[in-house]
């Protein structure tokens, strides 16, 4: 009975320094930077709730649509998000339509969840009042997958022209592409680390000093409307009436921009060139159009980059330019040819011939020079 106690509380001890140790990891955790899986635009993520072939939107490229600030800004800031006339970036009937069928019931029931509907039956009425828009800056959020029939939640960084669907209050509420749920990101911004896997390669434009958290509008001031960059026209802007699909946006004159977005005035000086010398030019050219760049290309031969790579650019990495300056890139398009080596010519005035020559001259007959 005796060895019985002794291994009973050696149980108990183990189970109280296991308890401890527990809640030190977590609080180191917690201390700790929080995990952020990156979600590249036209990639799925892992088990979405909406296959690709249902075809609920499309993300784009925003070249020189694309937004230069981070950190946390109100959803109902003008120019925070872009729009293009073109209500097939996030089709709100279709994802109703899905969420309706009795065989995704359980999906249905698990994307009210997240969102805080009562019943499936809110779908429609909620879904009628989200508007589709695109992400102009990298954008934290906490995103949801379906697996074993629950939604799944991670941290996510959605990648700049991710196209989404928000609520009246500005905060991201559908990934259009696969119809996943989103909530807030509820951690700092500082504290974010992304994570690149899979086909989530790291794009060109990643700026960890550049990501967004989107913070809610007050909720006695909903948004009534949306004032978009427009980004097929990035000088301009759209209106867009909460809830519309986009077809009858307003055309603004000017591009609205959220507080902290650089003017027109403070970009024509504080561009600074990235380098792009090394890499590969179809890269080069995308980095450069997400600083707000054109480029153009010209090719050279060499034998110490490989073929389609940048030698170098015109002006140098460091130098500023305005928006829309071109940057002249030098292209290594392969090898240098292998030529002939140049032919000598035996000398014509009685002067010593090289050796080569004399090397290839007939040789003199010994026995005349004897005299036998």
């Amino acid at each position: 009975m005796k060895r019985t106690r002794g291994r009973a509380r050696g149980s108990v001890a183990l189970v109280v320094v296991l308890v401890v140790v527990g809640l030190m990891a977590t609080a180191c955790v917690s201390a700790g930077r929080v995990a952020v899986q990156a979600v590249a635009r036209g990639v799925p993520t892992a088990s979405p709730f909406f296959k690709k072939a249902i075809g609920l939107g499309a993300d784009v490229a925003l070249g020189e649509a694309l937004s230069h600030i981070g950190g946390e800004v109100r959803g109902d800031e003008p120019g925070l998000y872009g729009g293009a006339k073109d209500s097939a970036r996030c089709d709100k009937a279709k994802l109703v339509d899905f969420l309706g069928r009795p065989e995704n019931r359980r999906k249905a029931e698990e994307w009210a969840r997240v969102q805080r509907l009562d019943s499936v039956r809110e779908i429609p009425g909620f879904v009628k009042k989200l508007t589709p828009v695109l992400l102009r800056g990298d954008t934290l959020i906490k995103n949801h997958d379906y697996k074993k029939g629950k939604a799944t939640a991670f941290y996510a960084l959605l990648e700049a022209g991710i196209a989404v669907l928000v609520d009246e209050l500005g905060r991201p509420a559908v990934q259009c592409s696969c119809g996943n749920p989103l909530d807030a990101y509820d951690r700092d911004v500082e504290g974010a680390q992304v994570e690149f896997k899979g086909d989530n390669k790291k794009w060109a434009s990643y700026d960890e000093k550049k990501m967004t958290k989107v913070r809610p509008a007050p909720e006695q001031q909903p948004v009534e409307v949306y004032e978009l960059v427009d980004v097929e026209d990035p000088d301009t802007g759209l209106a867009r009436e909460v809830g519309s699909d986009g077809t009858d946006d307003e055309v603004l004159p000017e591009s609205p921009s959220p507080t902290g977005e650089p003017s027109s005035e403070e970009t024509a000086t504080s561009v600074v060139l990235p380098e792009v010398t090394g890499m590969p030019v179809d890269q080069a050219r995308e980095l450069l159009e997400s600083q707000g760049m054109r480029s153009e290309t010209t090719e050279e031969t060499s034998d110490t980059h490989a073929p389609g790579t940048v030698i170098s650019q015109t002006p140098l990495p460091g130098e500023t330019a305005p928006p829309g300056s071109v940057v002249t890139l030098v292209v290594a398009s392969g090898p240098p040819p292998v030529t002939d080596p140049p032919v000598t010519e035996e000398p014509t005035d009685g002067s010593v011939p090289s050796a080569d020559s004399a090397a290839s001259a007939p040789a003199a007959d010994s026995g005349g020079a004897t005299g036998g």
